[in-house]
């Protein structure tokens, strides 16, 4: 098993930039993306011994070289047939079951996970900060990557008192490494180039490859009544505000407090017409159970977009590929998509002050958990960003409200259709489908973000326009 616990090679220029100019600080920033190390495993902020003195992540990327036996017990449920909302509960708990061996032990032991040998696996290109990306990295303590912010005024009702931000960790099967195998088969740990490979639908996952992530935030109990008792992990991180990462702070050891733990399983029984299951489990603190890992509860499923429930003109229609479990904790539903589609607490379906038909909407539900991931695509060559997650009319420009598109119209169907994993939503010509990973995007766009600085015919041709243009699309989708 091939884990890597060393710092990454990158440089640090923030301080530097201070005293060098413009033209300098612009040349070093380069240079630092173009040092990036695909197989860094932080982006380099470790912490002391007198901070933290514990096990530190490791990067497991020994992906298997050959195809793994797939076994899929969940496939039980089904008795052949799709997923429908009367065993969707209990294919959810099947899943659970599955992953309960290794996950318990992630989710409520960290230090003993740290210090494990397992066959879970993480992705390259992640682990290293990108600021032409404004990609973070992994921090070093718990592997976890920074996410969306939520105001406490979000949970008002179940007694938020701070504004929170999540943190969220992810992790491979060995049947889902074997499609990292095949993306990232021409890389080397230590040779420094690390190009992908797309043709030939290499970004497909098998049958039965599972994704996991667990996502914590901020809150403790007495600052979130519902998360008394949950789980808790330490992570490495300077501080935040609602409108980012607070610049120029020092990174600080920080309490975060396990609230959702998504399963996403490629299963084409399931769901022949996109070829994946999402599935959420939330923290309830009311739960029987020996642990934190005992009280997370399925809040719901989703296999399809539900294309032919116009939600918008018919919103008493009632949805046929999402399941939501009526006893899921109240806290957990505040967030749900649109029409009701599945969509975890912090993934922030729900967008505020948006504009519609030129009126303000104060809360508008415009996404879901597969019309966000189905949007996961990239163009070899390019690197332009091609589908923006939610059905917004371009640009998005920061700062200003977001001009949506009118709820129900074809336009904003787009966004609610059910492809395989092979078709991109895109129409560009050349696009790669990425088989509804957000996360292969985004590592593919750091991945391109320092491919762009080894070839300045490259950058010239792109221009800061093009990257301000992803920065902005990834700031935006946290807010």
């Amino acid at each position: 098993m091939q884990f890597r616990n060393n710092r990454p090679l990158i440089v640090f220029s923030a301080g530097l930039a201070l005293l060098l100019g413009a033209g300098a600080a612009q040349a070093l920033q380069q240079k630092t993306t173009a040092m990036v190390d695909p197989f860094a495993v932080n982006n380099g902020q470790i912490p002391s011994k007198a901070e933290y003195d514990g096990p530190l992540w490791r990067f497991n990327h020994a992906y298997p070289q050959t195809p793994p036996n797939a076994e899929q017990p969940w496939q039980k449920v089904l008795n052949g047939k799709p997923l429908t909302k009367d065993n969707a509960h209990a294919y959810i708990e099947a899943l659970k079951e599955a992953v309960t061996r290794d996950m318990r032990v992630m989710v409520t032991r960290p230090k003993e996970w740290n210090a494990t040998t397992h066959e879970w696996y993480s992705m390259p290109w992640a682990g290293a900060a990108v600021d032409k990306t404004g990609w973070e990295g992994r921090e070093a303590i718990y592997g976890t990557y920074t996410g969306q912010f939520l105001p406490a005024s979000t949970y008002a009702e179940s007694g938020l008192k701070v504004d929170i931000r999540n943190y969220a960790t992810i992790y491979y099967n060995d049947v889902a490494a074997y499609t990292l195998h095949r993306v990232w088969q021409k890389c080397r740990s230590g040779q420094g180039r690390c190009v992908p490979t797309l043709h030939n639908n290499a970004a497909q996952f098998d049958e039965g490859s599972l994704v996991v992530k667990a996502a914590g935030v901020n809150a403790s109990g007495e600052q979130w009544p519902v998360m008394q008792g949950a789980a808790k992990w330490q992570i490495y991180r300077p501080p935040f505000n609602l409108d980012g990462t607070v610049p120029d702070e020092p990174p600080v050891v920080s309490d975060i407090y396990v609230g959702i733990f998504d399963i996403i399983v490629k299963d084409s029984v399931a769901a022949p017409e996109t070829g994946w299951v999402f599935t959420t489990l939330v923290y309830d603190k009311d739960a029987p159970g020996k642990d934190a890992w005992d009280k997370m509860v399925p809040l719901g499923a989703m296999w399809g977009n539900d294309p032919e429930v116009n939600s918008a003109r018919n919103p008493g229609q009632p949805l046929l590929e999402t399941y939501i479990n009526p006893a899921a904790p109240a806290y957990a539903k505040v967030t749900l998509g649109y029409g009701g589609r599945m969509s975890g607490p912090f993934d922030i379906a729900v967008k505020t002050n948006v504009e519609v038909d030129g009126k303000t909407v104060a809360k508008l539900p415009s996404s879901s958990c597969l019309s966000c991931h189905g949007t996961a695509s990239f163009l070899p060559g390019s690197f332009q960003p091609l589908t923006f997650f939610y059905p917004v009319k371009m640009p998005v420009i920061e700062g200003q409200p977001w001009n949506m598109y009118t709820p129900g119209s074809d336009e904003w169907n787009q966004w609610f259709q059910n492809r395989p994993g092979t078709v991109p939503q895109s129409q560009k010509p050349g696009a790669v489908a990425l088989d509804y990973s957000t996360f292969m995007e985004a590592v593919l766009m750091n991945y391109a973000a320092v491919e762009s600085e080894k070839k300045p015919q490259m950058l010239k041709s792109m221009g800061e326009d093009f990257w301000a243009t992803w920065r902005n699309w990834q700031k935006a989708r946290r807010h």
